[in-house]
């Protein structure tokens, strides 16, 4: 009796759903399926079905992002976030003229600015069968006063909005994190225990932690207890009169996967940490986190294999000015001015020397079928050491990723706007 009581409750549950649906639809709102317990967000290193990048339009990163469609379109589609039909057309019109085949490149339109749209924008999940998308709450790197300031966009509700679009079930958290702050395998989750609490006061880091594995499904989390300061945000300076953006703790500029079973790790040369006062103090917090690394064992109990990359030296990139009468300065990569103009620079004079440096890193290369993107800081006028870091830097990777193809491309104006190629990237996981 109690399996046909079942059985007689089925048509009734299908017409409440459906006419949820319909009432929803007449509101103007589309509502998403729920998500089942059986998604996961894979590995970079698994297949895509298209890689999406925010688009900007602004010449100063225009031709970095054109250099990345270019490696990446013999490979996977191209997704391509605009903000509008204005934006569309003319962003077509660009990659018209850079000879690129359109028809692997599709648009998508949100109104809200997202070049980093690793962090905002849609992450995606599957459970080997489809699609869904992971829906962390945000605050602005942990700055949520930024918002009110007028200092940046409220982009909380990209991924919400981009998957009701996709007709994508939504797995939801109250639990703030970004996309650069969780590094993946098959089975774990790297990041910094001092951002996750940063970002969720009052939130026990137990619950952090029980959130990023169930929203993330996966088996463990390794923490590292601090992150570097170059990637530090502040209204503020970073260390001293050093100044810069960064993402406020993100674990992808510093440790990243490469296979279930190897860690790459960012190391400042012995010789070269002394060179400024940033680099003193950053040199000791990554040997502290390759030092918890090697001590850290994966879901068998088995050690990790580590690889260590370098870093590039700062002083050959950082921007010495003096700031105007107004308290304020130039920011290269970058328009300062109003509110974060002021703010970034309070507590310092007119006349006051500052250093500006963009956030550098090797260890913020992106992986997709065929090819690694992969950054190369050399040119000419700088000393021969730094080639013989980017030159470290391919030879390792080609050695990790045997089957893709290495590319190397400078990234400094995305560094300059504190991130990477990564952090412009977000992979759409292959599913049948």
């Amino acid at each position: 009796m109690m399996d046909t009581d079942r059985r007689s409750l089925v048509p009734l549950a299908l017409t409440v759903a459906l006419t949820l649906l319909v009432l929803a639809g007449m509101a103007g709102a589309a509502v998403p399926p729920p998500a089942s317990a059986s998604y996961s967000f894979p590995p970079e290193w698994d297949e895509h079905d298209a890689v999406w990048l925010g688009w900007t339009g602004e010449e100063v990163v225009r031709e970095l992002q054109l250099r990345m469609i270019d490696a990446m379109i013999a490979h996977v589609r191209i997704t391509l976030l605009v903000t509008s039909e204005d934006v569309r057309a003319a962003a077509r019109d660009v990659l018209e003229a850079e000879g690129f085949d359109l028809d692997r490149i599709d648009f998508r339109i949100h109104p809200e600015w997202n070049f980093f749209i690793r962090d905002a924008g849609p992450r995606f999940l599957t459970d080997g069968a489809g699609l869904a998308v992971a829906d962390f709450a945000w605050s602005y790197y942990g700055y949520p006063n930024l918002l009110a300031a007028g200092g940046g966009l409220d982009r909380g509700e990209v991924d919400d909005d981009l998957a009701r679009e996709m007709g994508l079930p939504l797995v939801g958290s109250d639990v703030v994190a970004e996309g650069g702050a969780l590094e993946v395998s098959n089975t774990a989750i790297l990041t910094y225990r001092e951002t996750a609490v940063q970002r969720n006061p009052g939130v026990p880091p137990e619950e952090i932690e029980q959130e990023y594995l169930r929203m993330y499904g996966k088996q463990q989390v390794i923490w590292l207890d601090r992150s570097p300061l170059a990637d530090k945000v502040f209204l503020g300076p970073k260390i001293g009169n050093y100044f810069g953006w960064g993402a406020n703790g993100h674990v992808d500029e510093y440790v990243r996967f490469v296979d279930d079973s190897t860690i790459l790790v960012a190391r400042i040369d012995p010789a070269e940490k002394d060179w400024d006062p940033l680099s003193r103090v950053d040199y000791d917090i990554l040997e502290e986190n390759l030092a918890e690394l090697r001590k850290a064992v994966d879901v068998n109990g088995n050690p990790f294999r580590i690889v260590t990359l370098p870093v590039p030296a700062l002083r050959h990139y950082v921007r010495t000015t003096q700031l105007e009468a107004d308290g304020s300065g130039p920011w290269p990569g970058w328009e300062m001015n109003g509110y974060l103009g002021q703010a970034t620079y309070r507590g310092f004079a007119p006349g006051d020397e500052i250093h500006v440096v963009p956030a550098l890193s090797y260890l913020n290369f992106f992986v997709t079928n065929g090819v690694v993107l992969a950054p190369a800081y050399w040119r000419e006028g700088l000393p021969e050491r730094e080639r013989e870091k980017d030159e470290t830097v391919r030879a390792t990777l080609q050695r990790l990723f045997p089957d893709r193809e290495i590319v190397q491309i400078r990234p400094l104006p995305a560094n300059w706007w504190g991130g990477g190629m990564h952090c412009m990237t977000q992979q759409q996981p292959k599913v049948p």
